[in-house]
């Protein structure tokens, strides 16, 4: 993650970065708290990182969801679970598949 973010930030991902997330700092750290909660999604052993996921999915969808980032909490904890989800649906790929 270190490597690829440090490729993203370099001169020559400029563009990319205008595009991603413009000159706002917010959405910067914004983009780049989604990148690392995604990442840390594929951790499925770590019982305090699973708590926190399952807190912040009831606070997006429980009954007292409420708020101004309400649609941005549950966009980034929707992602996060469909990331953990392909990560451990991959791993039950048949042999073969990983032999190609």
């Amino acid at each position: 993650l270190d490597v690829s973010w440090q490729l993203l930030m370099s001169e020559n991902f400029g563009d990319l970065r205008a595009f991603i997330f413009g000159n706002e700092k917010s959405t910067f750290q914004r983009f780049r708290q989604v990148v690392v909660n995604v990442v840390l999604a594929t951790d499925i052993f770590d019982k305090e990182l699973n708590n926190l996921r399952k807190n912040r999915w009831n606070m997006a969808f429980g009954e007292q969801a409420a708020g101004e980032d309400e649609n941005d909490l549950k966009a980034t904890i929707v992602i996060e679970h469909i990331i953990q989800a392909s990560d451990v649906s991959h791993t039950m790929q048949h042999w073969h598949i990983y032999r190609k």
